[in-house]
């Protein structure tokens, strides 16, 4: 739960922060034509390709400044210096306690613990999904998301296991009013 609890943090980070630079606004192009009525409407294929890879790098230096150990620039390392958190030079190390490793919930917060290290096996992917749907009369609802596939492992002193988190998160919701037919108008009266 841990991993998958700072990887979205992370990604969700990411995301803000790529968008916030404000260059990726706009990812619609919409053709109108003399009595104001839609053509066409296109995606910025350009825009959308950019945002993808500035998404990955992002991402990807996110998650190599946590696996080196340099959790200081990320917003980790005040959440995490009065918690179970340790950082060390090639990564975080995550005291786990016993109960919670045997998921016993009598013994959650008791007894020893467990360093178990976090360790991202540094694959990340980036894909843009796009989707429509009817949204009232002749209206459409455009959705833009990224989805972010992030590998890890965790190591114990005994075993490893590794995991992958896909994360999806919202880039964009634009709604695109059509003209009302006039047929519409008159069927109501």
């Amino acid at each position: 739960m841990e991993v998958k609890r700072l990887t979205n943090n992370i990604v969700n980070k990411s995301v803000r922060e790529t968008l916030a630079k404000g260059k990726y606004d706009n990812l619609l192009v919409i053709s109108k034509d003399n009595n104001n009525e839609i053509n066409k409407v296109e995606y910025d294929t350009k825009k959308i390709n950019d945002l993808s890879n500035a998404l990955l790098k992002n991402v990807q230096n996110s998650v190599e400044q946590m696996d080196s150990g340099q959790i200081e620039s990320l917003f980790l390392y005040n959440q995490s210096k009065n918690m179970r958190f340790n950082k060390i030079e090639n990564g975080i190390v995550l005291d786990v306690s016993m109960g919670n490793i045997y998921h016993s919930s009598l013994f959650a917060n008791i007894g020893p613990t467990i360093p178990i290290k976090l360790v991202f096996a540094g694959q990340t992917d980036v894909d843009i999904d796009l989707k429509t749907k009817e949204y009232g009369i002749n209206n459409i609802m455009v959705e833009i998301d990224a989805i972010i596939i992030v590998r890890e492992i965790t190591t114990m002193p005994i075993s490893s296991k590794q995991k992958t988190i896909k994360i999806r998160s919202p880039i964009s919701i634009d709604i695109i009013k059509g003209n009302i037919p006039e047929n519409y108008f008159k069927m109501l009266q």
